[in-house]
């Protein structure tokens, strides 16, 4: 169910029709609907020349794998760096893992995911990347709450089908609420031009909206107080990670795929 205020719902309908005309124009790749960041603190850049494990760690903070998606876990050795990029594939890497009970599992592929040691409020998230080219995939880069969830900014969530294709289907999504009952906004797809092509995707966050951004044009709004309210004084880490729709999970062994990511950028207001 989509949660968002009547006005944030007319708002984000009108965005999606003016970023369908766009995507279809090769010439107007990228606006300029971004706020002015010489205007804000540079608190935080990554070019990924190297892969700097003091500020990124291997996984999410509570382990490697997720207890109900048996069907991946966060492999080191999917994380590297290449042509000047940070690289987060997925390939079929048969590991065991020891549950505390003894119960022995093989878990069969091994996906890129990493997550920042440092925590970050209010600000503006910048992302710069190419999406794999793959079956049955799900990368994604977004900010989820430190020390609880939600709250969750999926700034993107990408998913290709059985053909590899992702067509419309790179969405925003934002998670709130108590755990127990935790709510969505609900996802909303964003057209881009050249889903394959490198992409910049960026967040405005602060006390009284939150702004997202596909190359450069603004895409989806939130200011229900509503919503806002789980967000207010938050600190969230930065998540990036190259998925594995579990559905096409049997029919891609023989895939390998990469999720590059060019760079990270956190401003804050001055």
């Amino acid at each position: 169910m989509n949660k968002e205020s009547i006005k944030d719902k007319i708002i984000n309908s009108l965005l999606y029709v003016k970023a369908k005309i766009k995507s279809f124009n090769p010439y107007q790749l990228f606006g300029n609907d971004e706020p002015d960041t010489n205007k804000m603190i540079l608190v935080f850049e990554d070019d990924f020349s190297t892969f700097n494990t003091d500020v990124w760690r291997i996984g999410q903070p509570w382990g490697i794998y997720h207890p109900n998606a048996l069907y991946q876990y966060y492999g080191e050795k999917s994380i590297y760096i290449k042509d000047n990029s940070l690289v987060l594939n997925e390939t079929y890497s048969p590991k065991e893992f020891v549950f505390e009970d003894g119960t022995v599992v093989s878990i069969p592929y091994s996906v890129g995911l990493i997550s920042s040691r440092e925590s970050f409020g209010y600000g503006f998230y910048e992302f710069k990347v190419s999406l794999p080219n793959g079956k049955g995939l799900w990368p994604a880069a977004w900010l989820n709450g430190t020390t609880n969830w939600p709250p969750e900014i999926d700034v993107i969530e990408a998913y290709s089908d059985g053909e590899g294709n992702y067509g419309q289907k790179l969405q925003t999504n934002f998670f709130f609420g108590p755990s127990a009952g935790a709510e969505m906004a609900g996802p909303r797809n964003n057209p881009v031009y050249n889903s394959l092509s490198m992409l910049k995707m960026s967040c405005w966050w602060t006390e009284n909206f939150i702004k997202i951004y596909y190359n450069g044009y603004l895409v989806r709004v939130i200011t229900s107080k509503n919503i806002l309210k789980w967000f207010k004084s938050q600190r969230m880490s930065i998540v990036l990670n190259n998925a594995i729709r579990q559905e096409y999970s049997a029919d891609i062994k023989n895939q390998t795929t990469e999720f590059k990511v060019y760079g990270v950028k956190v401003w804050e207001q001055k």
